[in-house]
């Protein structure tokens, strides 16, 4: 048990599994990568498209220039021998990696002009060469017949190197990698930058969130600019006001109803003390002088006389117990330490030397009213009882700390009392017995204390 302030109330444990900016930043890339991809995907379609255009354009062209010989040499212009005769057009228009053959009726080549492509200089990177060897399928050749007043005369075949390809497509990819890597980075670093200083109120969000958790209910959050977050905050201001209202009620409720019964119980224990004590003494004088008038007179009641007195007695001693149970005198003439240490003495003796019981008590407990005292001495009275009765532990601790009074750092916190009540038992609480009205009771005590309780069996505590 643990007033709010004290130093043993639970921390609220935060563990975020995912962190808000690099959450967005990692989004911002992942859609940077897949523009990435659309564009390379668009210029490889581009270049495919441009190498295949650039054959169509040469076979075009060579097809006009051996149509135009044949025109010629049917007009004895010119010489068949010479057909086919390309090199006037083709001189400076075929490209590197380009190559045109003709191919005859019976399938023979009748002509092959190509320009060597060095792949090792000019060529994309082996590892783009390996993946992209599946980018140029289909191939971008292209077949022109060629023939001359309906009379076929062959075929022109213009093809382009795979390679030329591939150094095509990679002479403009690695300019847009390299554009792309830059505005990336860029995004990313400005956009991280931006996400860190918008979402720098959180942190505040998320530290008035742990003070709620570990009970500071007078905690507030400041205004923010973004409407958003302002809203968290009144919703939050709002929370933790209606708390710390229903807390304090609960709190004054919880105390009133202790105090009453402590009130009640001094006022039975008077009652019984003043009544039924004197009572019982009157009536234990009797007893003992109707023994001795027995002894001398009738020796034949003495044996009633002597049960009577003993009756009497054993009256006299519940009696005792049940004022000591009601309210142990030790609180008011010796103090909450003495009551403390009788009570554990008290359940060791009942326990036959079954149970052994540590006091520790660190603190000035002059610090604790009479009604905190009372407080505490029934909270461990409680505990003490339901060790005894249902855990069956062999040893069994308690701890007592107070503060507040002492040391700036102390009054800084205010004042605090932390108890502990552990055992070596099974775990049993008192729910199995009386529905765990002792363990109610312990917690209404505490809550006017205006504490937390907590009960955790062994297997809990690890």
């Amino acid at each position: 048990m643990a007033l709010p302030e004290g130093p043993s109330a639970a921390a609220a444990v935060t563990s975020p599994t995912l962190d808000l900016k690099w959450s967005l930043t990692l989004r911002v890339v992942t859609v940077a990568l897949l523009c990435f991809v659309i564009a390379a995907a668009i210029t490889l379609v581009g270049t495919y498209r441009d190498v295949r255009r650039a054959n169509e354009d040469l076979a075009e062209m060579v097809t006009r220039q051996l149509q135009l010989q044949l025109f010629r040499i049917d007009s004895y212009l010119d010489v068949p021998a010479r057909f086919p005769d390309w090199d006037p057009v083709v001189t400076g228009a075929q490209t590197a990696g380009q190559c045109i053959q003709y191919v005859k009726e019976d399938g023979r080549v009748g002509r092959s002009s190509c320009i060597g492509f060095d792949a090792n200089s000019r060529g994309a990177p082996a590892w783009f060469s390996s993946l992209g060897g599946w980018l140029v399928d289909p191939p971008s050749d292209v077949t022109r017949p060629i023939s001359y007043r309906n009379k076929p005369h062959g075929t022109l075949v213009v093809t382009t190197e795979k390679s030329a390809v591939l150094a095509a497509i990679w002479k403009v990819m690695s300019g847009l990698l390299s554009l792309t890597a830059l505005v990336i980075g860029a995004i990313c670093l400005l956009q991280f930058v931006a996400i860190r200083r918008a979402l720098r109120p959180t942190k505040e969000i998320l530290a008035g969130l742990d003070a709620l958790a570990r009970g500071d209910l007078s905690c507030r959050l400041p205004s923010f600019r973004l409407v958003e977050l302002q809203r968290i905050s009144e919703v939050f201001n709002r929370l933790a006001a209606n708390l710390e209202l229903t807390t304090r009620e609960k709190t004054a409720l919880a105390a009133k109803l202790v105090d009453n019964q402590e009130q009640e119980r001094r006022h039975l224990a008077r009652e019984l003390h003043d009544e039924l004590a004197q009572n019982l003494s009157a009536m234990t004088a009797i007893a003992a002088s109707i023994r001795t008038t027995a002894a001398t007179e009738c020796a034949a009641l003495l044996p009633e006389a002597t049960k009577l007195a003993e009756a009497s007695m054993a009256i006299m001693r519940s009696l005792h117990t049940t004022l000591r149970t009601l309210r142990p005198p030790e609180i008011d003439d010796l103090g909450l330490a003495a009551s403390l240490s009788a009570l554990a003495v008290e359940h060791e003796r009942r326990a036959g030397g079954g149970l052994q019981i540590t006091v520790e008590i660190n603190g000035d407990l002059q610090a604790l009213p009479p009604t905190a005292a009372s407080h505490v001495y029934r909270i461990v009275q409680e505990g003490l009882t339901n060790i005894s009765k249902h855990a069956g532990a062999t040893r069994a601790r308690l701890v007592l700390d107070i503060g507040g009074s002492a040391g700036e750092e102390e009054n800084l916190r205010g004042p605090w009392l932390d108890l502990t009540i552990e055992d070596d038992g099974c775990g049993a609480n008192g729910n199995k017995e009386g529905n765990g009205l002792g363990l109610i009771g312990m917690r209404e005590r505490v809550m006017a204390l205006g504490g937390q309780l907590e009960a955790a069996s062994g297997a809990e505590r690890g």
